[in-house]
């Protein structure tokens, strides 16, 4: 079975992953970062396919927020603030008040984060939407491949709410997790705070398990997680789901007083290893599926 990474493994000999005088961060985090005069530029790209990331039913102003909500969290992965964004839209509807509706999610969006739309293009076809974030980091870059054996691991919210939300939504169940699901939160604030104190950050997008995983495999490491010390909505499958859009990350011991039990949940640790251990109720235990992947 083809996955996402195989497929992206083609490109990697053309893509530039080193560092230089210009490309400070390159491929393999979750957002590239270009070295500027003032604040370093923060760059990402992330594509949204109708009944691949929304259903067919989805309101056109929740597409266009959800589209844009889930690239800006590669920013926030990164420890950047959002500037401006271009978006580019291909879709069949003939319809202009369904464009009208999709441009009132953008709207609300870049207001909400005080974020610019400077460009884009529309095209015929199934519904995409592609959206190009740019933000700057006046803090640390955080990055997936500086996690060290013995640094805590945290996340910084519920999983499985999101998951929740699209069980709702297609059950015609009104909960507060639609929302969730439709206009995910991005939490600059957390991100600009663990900024100086993480080791290791990535977005949970793809579940816990998986992005996890690439933080492990980027850092030469392994982790052990306990299943009790974890918030979730329903069950361990919300471990493996994604649509969280929280972020997790890792920090040393000693900055564990910096990080409240309210905001921040210590997960585990990273240990010296190469696998993620995951303990329920004192035993190690496995998943069905890792996580979300688009191809599979």
């Amino acid at each position: 079975m083809i996955s996402e990474s195989d497929i992206l493994n083609c490109f990697q000999h053309l893509v530039e992953s080193k560092k230089d005088s210009l490309v400070l961060v390159g491929s393999g985090d979750d957002a590239v970062v270009i070295k500027s005069q003032k604040n370093n530029l923060v760059h990402s790209l992330d594509i949204s396919k109708i009944h691949t990331h929304f259903p067919d039913n989805s309101l056109p102003e929740d597409i266009a927020y959800r589209s844009v909500a889930v690239a800006l969290s590669d920013l926030a992965a990164m420890g950047a603030k959002p500037s401006f964004i271009t978006v580019g839209l291909t879709s069949n509807k003939k319809d202009i008040n369904w464009y009208e509706q999709f441009t009132t999610g953008i709207e609300s969006i870049i207001n909400e984060y005080q974020i610019k739309l400077v460009g884009g293009d529309v095209t015929f076809g199934e519904i995409n939407v592609c959206v190009n974030v740019f933000g700057y980091i006046d803090e640390n870059i955080l990055i997936r491949s500086n996690a060290k054996p013995g640094d805590n691991i945290y996340i910084t919210g519920q999983l499985g709410r999101g998951r929740q939300g699209l069980i709702d939504w297609n059950n015609d169940k009104k909960s507060s997790f639609v929302q969730n699901y439709f206009r995910p939160k991005i939490n600059f604030k957390k991100s600009k705070y663990i900024s100086r104190l993480a080791s290791s950050c990535i977005d949970i997008s793809d579940g816990l398990i998986k992005d996890l995983g690439s933080i492990c495999n980027s850092s030469k490491v392994g982790a052990k997680i306990f299943y009790e010390d974890i918030p979730i909505t329903n069950d361990i499958d919300d471990l493996s789901y994604g649509d969280d859009y929280e972020l997790c990350f890792t920090s040393p011991k000693i900055y564990k007083e910096k990080f409240n039990e309210e905001d921040f949940f210590l997960i585990g640790e990273i240990t010296p290893g190469k696998n993620i251990e995951l303990i329920k109720d004192n035993i190690l235990v496995s998943l069905k599926k890792n996580g979300w992947d688009s191809f599979d």
